[in-house]
């Protein structure tokens, strides 16, 4: 049975979803063969082609008749997630903008993927510094966003545990492997993490008591 693939949360058309999944399936094909594929009339198939093709997730190949190939799903899920930060950017500033003084708000999530996801949108989005112990498990997949925020904002990061080669010009130094995992950004949002893996728990904070605390224990005695 096809594995499905749902690109319609990032503002694709269910049409385009199954033509990428087909093109997967098959490898450079006709409109004509991903439209037998999936059972969806040929000049909808078409369309979503075309579709994939405008929001480079498709090749339209030379010659005729025309042949479509995917885009390789890792390029596109760097292309989406580029994307999407630079859209959580703009809605970031638009409400900072449009927005009032806002009361202080505590959010959590729990499993290391989602602590990863939350790190790299908070971090990427850092304007003027960002300082604590990150570990190397979470930072191994975070490392695109600190390398963003290091373009615009200090970074004074230091990794609990074996820190991967690649990360060392955007660290401060190490600390021991069981050190607490506390980040402050901009001086204003804090996030603690506890645990590792799937059962990790990360709290993201903008309550200044919090921010406080987080900083004295930063900055205090190493």
């Amino acid at each position: 049975m096809p594995i499905e693939i749902d690109l319609t949360p990032f503002g694709f058309t269910a049409t385009e979803s199954e033509a990428y999944a087909a093109l997967l399936r098959l490898g450079p094909s006709t409109g004509y063969a991903v439209a037998h594929a999936t059972r969806v009339a040929r000049a909808n198939t078409y369309g979503a082609l075309e579709g994939l093709v405008g929001r480079t997730a498709a090749l339209r190949l030379p010659g005729r008749p025309a042949r479509y190939r995917a885009t390789d799903p890792a390029a596109l899920i760097v292309q989406l997630a580029a994307q999407q930060g630079e859209a959580l950017d703009r809605l970031s500033r638009s409400l900072r903008d449009a927005a009032g003084p806002a009361e202080p708000e505590t959010r959590s999530v729990t499993g290391g993927r989602a602590v990863a996801n939350l790190i790299i949108q908070v971090v990427a989005r850092a304007e003027r510094r960002v300082e604590g112990v990150l570990s190397a498990e979470l930072l191994r997949p975070t490392l695109p966003a600190w390398r963003r925020a290091k373009e615009r904002a200090a970074l004074e990061l230091r990794v609990a545990g074996d820190v991967p080669a690649e990360a060392s010009p955007i660290l401060s130094g190490t600390v021991s492997a069981d050190a607490p995992i506390v980040l402050l950004i901009d001086d204003v949002q804090t996030l603690v993490v506890a645990g590792s893996g799937e059962t990790a728990a990360g709290m993201w904070s903008s309550h200044p008591a919090v921010a406080a605390l987080a900083r004295a224990w930063i900055r205090g005695p190493a």
